[in-house]
């Protein structure tokens, strides 16, 4: 007979297949709406799009590394996805122009070291922004996840003890599960923003949240808009 514990590792087991393949098919699915972006037409659109390419590209490697059981590495991939979609968020709604124009201007410091163009805001000046330009719907979730999450996501970027101690473990099914769904939600919101960014409506999107609702955390943007 077996254990509660036995059925409650199959149960992960079979929910992290359930996800990876759904988030396959949703990954798919969402290249089709990455197809139909044209050519950027100013510089805010070079800016957005930047952001959500480096979304994109994140959340596909979560998928890829869960795949492989590289666990330690998706769970370090967390907070870049992250940040990076506040970025993309606040850039289309939020940075002014002569941060736009200034992050894409080349500078001495930059063409000769690793300095940055120009830095951004930290993440709860984006967050902060964001609020004032965007509905809750979008905000809050952001701000759970942050509040939640943030000192693990730090731990695992810096090489933190939470990292060295997964890397002794058995891989975790249930928590690369929720890993997925939350890397499914960022994909989500940057490919909305990128498309608003282009001036294009996204209306499958929210067909696409409700067919993967089990690739995705229970309480999905409504309506798959960033307002």
């Amino acid at each position: 007979m077996e254990s509660e514990l036995e059925k409650s590792n199959l149960a992960a087991v079979q929910r992290l297949e359930r996800i990876s393949h759904g988030t396959r098919l949703l990954h798919r699915a969402l290249d089709e709406l990455w197809e139909e972006l044209p050519d950027p037409l100013d510089k805010r659109m070079v800016v957005v799009r930047g952001f959500s390419n480096v979304v994109r590209q994140h959340a596909t490697a979560q998928w890829l590394l869960i795949q492989n059981e590289l666990d330690v590495s998706a769970t370090a991939l967390v907070r870049p996805t992250y940040e990076t979609t506040l970025r993309a968020i606040w850039a289309f709604r939020g940075a002014e122009d002569a941060w736009i124009e200034e992050f894409l201007s080349p500078v001495p410091a930059a063409l000769i070291s690793d300095a940055e163009t120009r830095m951004g805001p930290d993440v709860n000046t984006m967050l902060r922004v964001i609020a004032q330009h965007h509905p809750v719907f979008i905000h809050e979730p952001l701000i759970a996840l942050k509040d939640a999450t943030w000192r693990g996501m730090h731990s695992y970027v810096h090489g933190g003890i939470r990292a060295v101690a997964q890397s002794s473990m058995p891989f975790p099914h249930h928590e690369a599960g929720s890993l997925l769904m939350n890397a499914n939600n960022m994909l989500i919101l940057a490919t909305n923003v990128v498309r608003m960014a282009h001036g294009l409506s996204s209306p499958t999107l929210p067909l696409l949240q409700h067919q993967y609702a089990d690739c995705l955390p229970k309480a999905p943007v409504p309506g798959g808009v960033v307002a």
